[in-house]
């Protein structure tokens, strides 16, 4: 209950008052944007207003493959003036324990006619006061990616001076996605108006990429939403990677439980060039009495000794250590890494199997292994948004994926309830709360 407490912000909102939430939308010229639809959604119970670049509130306005979350996020369109008002109780701006909770507020441009989708901009806040003002504001770059000598390149023009007023104009981080569908092929974090960069991260995928302009835990007026966060999304191009597969696609792969007792996978996830599901090995096949043993790495052999200089590892979210070795006995390390998607670029060196020690390998999502650099033509890798419709890289959400999302939704569900229910015993009100 203290950590509860530590991360949230109390409300200073009176739970049975109307609260206005008025706003109006202006595209990056200045202009006022009529017919813009706006989604307005409640999201966890706690938390401060933290970054989140990725948003729900655009799968809630394109209604395609909408989390369960969307079924309660609040619609409206925007008037002739760009204008959206909403019309809520203070009650719907709380938590279940009376903190203030983070609200999403998210609006998209339709795409131009070089783009599979339109720019967007999602204003996350605190409710602290009955009448809010918000400023929503739309940010519509053109960029460019680029492979040659150097490999592969992303310009783009940072937010212009004035875009954010004067209290929101805290310097803003900018992230480029690559994305396949639902699922993240390579994000560049920390990237500069001019961005160069391994193309072998993208594999041999073709998706969209855009540039993510956010910042957060902005202090501002109350009127303007107490503590902000935004993310500025660029209209997505679609794209198509200059590389082909590495050569550890497709490779066999095994894991190795903490008695030393190797078990094959087959097929093998980690090579599979989806990086979408996780590794999650079934070792018993649902075999009566049988328990999973507990899993302390997973090897990947590639089936003969290659020249490797770059190893990519994605889904290592609590802590990864990758070796390589040319028998399989004695390993060498070829990087320690905390980060959920991390390259390792290295000297060249002899390998035929690569080893990913961690605590958590049913997390992994995929690894590859590459054995020197392509050549490159010098050439744009942006292709046309009818190109990208014949090519198949745009990906839906699967059903495991669906089913996963469903029981996620349900675990958080029970864990929340269980929560609540012992601040019941300590909390001495019941208060009526509107579903949002």
């Amino acid at each position: 209950m203290a950590l509860l407490a530590a991360s949230c912000t109390v409300s200073r909102v009176d739970p049975k008052a109307t609260v206005e939430i008025d706003g109006t939308v202006l595209r990056q010229g200045g202009a006022r944007l009529a017919g813009a639809r706006v989604a307005l959604l409640r999201e966890g119970d706690v938390g401060d207003v933290l970054l989140t670049i990725a948003s729900i509130g655009v799968a809630c306005i394109e209604g395609t493959h909408a989390p369960a979350i969307c079924h309660n996020a609040r619609i409206t369109t925007t008037g002739s003036g760009g204008s959206f008002r909403y019309t809520l109780k203070g009650s719907e701006t709380q938590s279940t324990f009376g903190f203030s909770a983070v609200l999403n507020l998210t609006t998209q441009l339709d795409p131009r006619s070089d783009e599979v989708a339109g720019s967007s901009t999602t204003y996350r806040f605190h409710v602290q006061t009955n009448a809010l003002d918000l400023p929503i504001r739309m940010w519509e770059p053109t960029f460019d990616a680029r492979t040659g000598p150097f490999g592969a390149r992303v310009s783009f023009p940072g937010v212009p001076a004035g875009l954010l007023s004067r209290q929101m104009r805290a310097t803003p981080r900018y992230t480029i996605e690559f994305a396949r569908g639902d699922e993240i092929v390579w994000q560049l974090t920390g990237a500069r108006s001019v961005t160069t960069f391994d193309p072998r991260l993208l594999e041999d995928s073709t998706g969209t990429v855009r540039v993510i302009a956010s910042a957060s835990n902005i202090h501002v007026s109350q009127q303007l939403g107490d503590e902000v966060a935004y993310a500025l999304r660029s209209g997505a191009r679609a794209y198509e990677s200059p590389v082909g597969p590495p050569p550890s696609r497709g490779k066999g792969c095994s894991v190795v439980d903490r008695q030393g007792k190797n078990h094959v996978l087959s097929p093998c996830r980690l090579t599979d060039g989806d990086f979408h599901p996780t590794l999650s090995p079934d070792l018993c096949a649902r075999a009566t009495g049988c328990t999973e043993p507990s899993l302390a790495s997973a090897v990947v052999d590639l089936g003969s000794v290659v020249r490797a200089d770059l190893i990519v590892l994605r889904g290592c979210d609590n802590g990864c250590r990758i070796e390589t070795s040319t028998d399989g006995r004695r390993w060498v390390s070829a990087g320690v890494t905390q980060e959920s998607d991390a390259a390792f670029a290295f000297n060249p060196r002899p390998a035929r199997f690569v080893r990913v020690l961690t605590s958590f390998i049913d997390q992994l999502r995929e690894l590859s292994v590459w054995a020197g650099r392509p050549r490159l033509p010098n050439a744009s890798f942006l292709i046309s948004p009818a190109q990208f419709a014949t090519t198949g890289g745009a990906r839906t959400m699967s059903k495991s994926s669906s089913h996963r999302f469903l029981w996620f939704v349900v675990i958080a569900a029970v864990l929340l309830g269980g929560v609540a229910g012992a601040a019941a015993m300590l909390v001495a009100r019941d208060r009526k709360r509107g579903a949002f």
